[in-house]
């Protein structure tokens, strides 16, 4: 009957093998999994569409997380995909960024803090950002690549950028406009 189906439904729910979409004027649809179906926690594609209002990703895999995980952390996993379009939707996560002590700690682990730098100024340029604190204003390092292959900076506004922190940017005006509007 139907009431034994919705007393069945509810306790494969309390156990974690259905989900529920729909319901209110909507059709209600249960998903049955013999696997249980855990929440999951947004990852790195999800924050930078969240806060990326124009340009939005597609996940090409699914980027699992555990534990707490915010715009610091998406940023330093976007900057090592090395995937031009992940790297450029990721600017404007410079605005969302309020431990800047946490970013740095991430960053130097991986070893891609004048990436960082780098990525902060050109998203200076263009967007609304908050400050990042004097003392992690550091220039300089060995010579990096934000992206895989090297890709000379052919924007002249971009060249001071590139002798400060020493990495080559390889965006145009027109990409970063593309981001904006």
């Amino acid at each position: 009957t139907r009431q034994s189906a919705l007393n069945l439904l509810s306790r494969l729910k309390k156990q974690q093998h259905v989900t529920t979409s729909g319901g209110g004027k909507q059709v209600r649809f249960y998903k049955i999994m013999m696997r249980k179906q855990l929440p999951r926690v947004p990852g790195m594609f999800d924050i930078i569409n969240k806060y990326s209002p124009h340009m939005k990703l597609a996940p090409w895999y699914d980027h699992q997380v555990h534990g707490p995980y915010g715009p610091e952390e998406a940023l330093i996993d976007a900057i090592q995909t090395k995937s031009f379009r992940v790297i450029l939707a990721s600017l404007r996560l410079f605005n969302h960024i309020t431990d800047w002590k946490k970013l740095y700690r991430l960053a130097k682990a991986r070893d891609c803090w004048p990436k960082v730098g780098a990525l902060y100024d050109v998203a200076r340029m263009f967007f609304r950002v908050r400050r990042m604190p004097a003392k992690y204003d550091t220039g300089s390092g060995q010579s990096q690549n934000i992206l895989e292959r090297r890709y000379e900076t052919k924007e002249q506004i971009f060249l001071p950028i590139e002798e400060r922190w020493n990495v080559s940017i390889p965006f145009r005006i027109g990409d970063i406009r593309k981001v904006n509007a």
